[in-house]
């Protein structure tokens, strides 16, 4: 029985040794000065897809508007005066109109042509002609 002890004890001393050295390690090289800078602040992240965000960067008492992407980081803008704490709901709703959304469907110019109404296959036709060819053909006559 001395010898299942011992191994369970060291196995436990092991275990608690890597997981030790596994923290040390993670807070040393992500999370150990996060946030250091006086002058820059990141005030609100947003994720917008895989490895695309948008940021609101505060520099002194000017904030910024800035996209990060997995090629570049671009300005957007410079945000103005207008905050959330100061933008009331009134004017949010006035903002909008309150037409409903069936009217605003019916009320929408169709920018895209409904190519399957109009009897077109992707692909080539019979004949060999190509099928933006066929297209616009349909949309001359």
């Amino acid at each position: 029985m001395g010898y299942l002890s011992n191994f369970i004890v060291y196995t436990f001393a092991m275990v608690g040794v890597i997981m030790l050295a596994l923290f040390v390690f993670k807070t040393s090289t992500s999370g150990g000065n996060k946030n250091s800078s006086k002058f820059l602040k990141v005030h609100d992240t947003l994720s917008l897809g895989p490895r695309k965000t948008l940021y609101i960067v505060s520099a002194g008492e000017e904030k910024f508007l800035i996209a990060g992407d997995v090629d570049k980081t671009c300005l957007i803008s410079k945000l103005g005066e207008k905050t959330e704490e100061n933008i009331s709901t009134p004017e949010i709703k006035n903002n909008y109109s309150q037409t409903s959304f069936k009217e605003m469907v019916e009320n929408h110019d169709k920018k895209y042509i409904d190519y399957a109404g109009l009897g077109i296959k992707p692909g080539r036709t019979k004949n060999g002609n190509s099928v933006m060819k066929n297209i616009a053909e349909i949309l001359r006559s």
